[in-house]
């Protein structure tokens, strides 16, 4: 059997430093890279099959694919869904010589299997996680992500990149120093862990402290916090991955649960929105764009336009409610009580502000 080893994918889900952002956009979503034994045409369609999983998994939001028909067929025949592919010669951490394959696979053909296959669609516009960790290895108790815990930290990335989260690490400045201990994150205290959060206005965070054993294996003790809301478990694993899995899980089932849609044929339905500030053709433009590429969102047509004030009817994949759970990630389109200054056209379920730019 040809051997392969699934690498991180080159695409930017983890965020090193705050930049108080509520959500990010997941790059390169439908792209991925391995490492492969050969450039031989079995080796190829092995690795497309691999990598196009993982791309489901990240585009699906779901971690059981394969018991699904549609899936498997396309899983038996990947190729077709390639757009490009290319090999590349590096270095591993060894200094040993590896083959490296990237493959590039089609958002329409993906996203239509998906749709076909009963499953949802998790568009990339995804909200971020602020993650607080403390491991207590031979070096000590420490802050992962500040100047300690590299390995941990690269293997946080690779599970984040599992799944397709946005991961945000504090930025261990004197104010986080002044708001949040080491001593006060082992002990799990949820209170001083909101407390030192605030300033990073994400609406999730994970909490967590990991021990490693004279063995190597690790276990760990989390809690992910939305809102007023905590939720702990508990994880071990012989390797970082393993412990770090888990959590990782759980966050991404918890969010594809309330953000991804599933949108089956015959399941749209049509709603008209308000919106001001659209000062120029640009602006409208990227409006339009930034509505179609919602999941939730299958066209924004606009039936009504005076000067900088529109009236776009939305044909959706779910309903409104889903749709303002996507609008509060970003703050690019933010609801208004601004009335506007027309007559408008029909029924308007929400008048709203376009900003162009993220909170």
């Amino acid at each position: 059997m040809q051997f392969i080893r699934v690498l991180v994918s080159a695409f930017a889900i983890f965020i090193a430093l705050s930049g108080q952002l509520s959500a990010a956009v997941v790059g390169n979503l439908y792209d991925e890279q391995l490492i492969v034994e050969s450039q031989s045409r079995g080796a190829l369609k092995q690795g497309a099959a691999i990598a196009l999983e993982r791309v489901f998994v990240r585009v699906s939001g779901r971690q059981q694919l394969r018991d699904n028909s549609v899936v498997a067929a396309a899983l038996a025949d990947p190729e077709p869904y390639m757009t490009q592919y290319r090999y590349q010669r590096n270095k591993n951490a060894e200094g040993e010589d590896e083959l490296a394959l990237s493959l590039s696979f089609s958002p329409r053909q993906v996203n239509a299997t998906l749709q076909s296959a009963g499953l949802p669609i998790w568009s990339a516009n995804r909200p971020a996680v602020l993650v607080w960790l403390v491991a207590d290895t031979v070096d000590g108790r420490h802050f992962v992500g500040a100047d300690a815990g590299e390995d941990l930290l690269m293997a946080l990335e690779a599970e984040a990149n599992r799944r397709g989260l946005v991961l945000q690490m504090p930025l261990f400045d004197l104010a986080d120093s002044a708001n949040l201990s080491v001593g006060q994150l082992w002990k799990m205290s949820v209170e001083d862990v909101r407390t030192a959060s605030a300033r990073y206005s994400t609406p999730f965070i994970l909490m967590g402290r990991l021990s490693q054993f004279s063995t190597g294996q690790w276990v760990g003790s989390w809690a992910v916090l939305q809102g007023g809301e905590s939720t702990q478990l508990d994880s071990d694993g012989a390797g970082e991955a393993e412990v770090l899995a888990a959590p990782i899980d759980y966050l991404a089932d918890m969010q594809a649960a309330t953000y991804s849609v599933l949108a089956s044929a015959g399941n749209s339905a049509n709603t008209m929105i308000h919106v001001s500030g659209v000062k120029d053709f640009s602006g409208y433009a990227s409006l339009v764009t930034y509505l179609e590429g919602l999941a939730v969102i299958q066209h924004a047509n606009t039936v009504w336009l005076d000067k900088d004030e529109l009236i776009l009817e939305l044909v959706l994949n779910d309903d409104m409610e889903k749709v303002k759970r996507f609008l509060s990630l970003d703050g690019r389109l933010l609801e208004s009580t601004a009335m506007g200054s027309g007559s408008f056209p029909g029924a308007v379920r929400g008048h709203y502000q376009w900003s162009g730019r993220g909170l």
